[in-house]
């Protein structure tokens, strides 16, 4: 009797053990399941780690033969190597008959300058040989209006005397005649001087238009020689676009395969150059779930494929920048690596993954009653109360 009493009460001291313990795991789990916050992530649709810096493609800028390559897939090279060298050599035959030409134009135009220096000084010499000769026309022109004016002022006093009948008339014809002929010279001298000054404006005007023929044709050979030299330069330019070289220092990502003696189409992909730098993490979201959820600063962990995340862990980041306008239907979202990160992943340019971002924190009755939401917008009967995707916005 008292045997089975003991056993009744140890089954009963059981039972309120039990239920004590259930009640307060209950009472713990509602607790976590009403009041614990757990992080809601946004999983993106793909991902990729790249340089910080935008790979360079490089592209063929005209359409030629190809001489020689050197491109070679992970070469690491340098701003300004040459990398594709292209056929440019009916540019540089013509490049050098500019050169020929403007050798022969240089000559040219000193001997030119050199005789437009004589003539100039010719003309000045002549203008001063001319003055001289005006001013010694002058003179003798002076001399003999002083000749002339004592020789009439004799005939005046010789005629007063004639009248007087104190000279005889032989002597008064002489005189007067000697008076004409001294007017006569006087005359020819004036004429003299005109004739001299004429001689030489026609000589300063001959010189002058000998000068301007000669810097007619000094202008038109620098004119000639600058033709030459733009020709040049721009031979040069063209020259230096059959040189490909790389426009930043990095490693060959991408590379078609080409030969010697290949003809290349303008604008043809030649490589893409990776540069060095810090890697970020670039992300794809599908705009429906992401929009207005991912922003700045929020925190990330990425998945690397091939790597998985078992075994080398995962990649923390966090929201650097956020794209608003889609495309291809995607939001573009880039994401910093933090540092310093302890991983056995190699760390380098195109590795593909996924991206997921904390958008919030929420307690588990929220995401039970988000996710009986989503159920119950997917029902066929509900669908009409499902928010439209992207592609029936724009088939409508």
């Amino acid at each position: 009797m008292f045997a089975r009493f003991a056993r009744a009460q140890d089954a009963a001291s059981r039972v309120v053990v039990v239920a004590i313990l259930g009640g307060v795991l209950l009472a713990a789990w509602s607790a976590w399941f009403f009041l614990a916050r757990v992080g809601l992530y946004e999983v993106s649709r793909s991902a990729r780690l790249e340089v910080a810096t935008a790979p360079y493609d490089v592209d063929s800028p005209v359409a030629a033969r190809l001489l020689h390559s050197a491109l070679v897939l992970d070469r690491q090279v340098q701003q300004g190597e040459i990398l594709v060298e292209l056929d440019a050599e009916a540019f540089r035959l013509e490049r050098a008959g500019e050169e020929s030409r403007l050798a022969t134009l240089g000559p040219q135009i000193e001997a030119l300058r050199e005789e437009l220096t004589s003539e100039e000084q010719a003309m000045r010499g002549e203008g001063r040989a001319s003055a001289a000769q005006v001013n010694e026309a002058r003179a003798r022109l002076r001399a003999s209006n002083a000749v002339a004016e004592q020789k009439e002022a004799e005939r005046a006093k010789i005629q007063s005397l004639h009248e007087k009948r104190l000279v005889a008339t032989l002597d008064r014809d002489r005189l007067q005649a000697e008076v004409q002929r001294q007017n006569a010279e006087t005359e020819a001298a004036r004429v003299q001087v005109g004739r001299v000054g004429n001689e030489g404006a026609v000589k300063v005007s001959e010189r002058k238009a000998l000068i301007a023929g000669l810097q007619a044709d000094v202008a038109r050979l620098q004119s000639e020689r600058a033709d030459a030299e733009s020709k040049v330069r721009i031979l040069d330019q063209k020259i230096e676009l059959h040189l490909i070289r790389a426009p930043i220092a990095g490693r060959i990502g991408n590379m078609v395969n080409l030969r010697a003696g290949a003809m290349l189409a303008e604008r043809t992909r030649l490589c893409t150059i990776v540069p060095t730098g810090g890697l970020r993490a670039v992300a794809f979201f599908d705009p429906a779930t992401a929009a207005g959820r991912v922003r700045t600063g929020q925190s990330a962990r990425l998945r690397m494929f091939g790597f998985p995340w078992t075994k080398y862990g995962m990649l923390l980041a966090d929201v650097d920048r956020v794209g608003n306008e889609p495309k291809d239907g995607l939001i573009r979202v880039e994401l910093v690596l933090r540092s310093p990160q302890r991983t056995n992943i190699p760390l380098q340019h195109g590795l593909p993954g996924s991206a997921e971002v904390e958008v919030e924190r929420v307690s588990p009755f929220a995401l039970v009653l988000d996710a009986a939401g989503r159920f119950l917008m997917s029902v066929p009967g509900n669908a009409g109360s499902v928010p439209p995707t992207p592609a029936a916005i724009s088939d409508k």
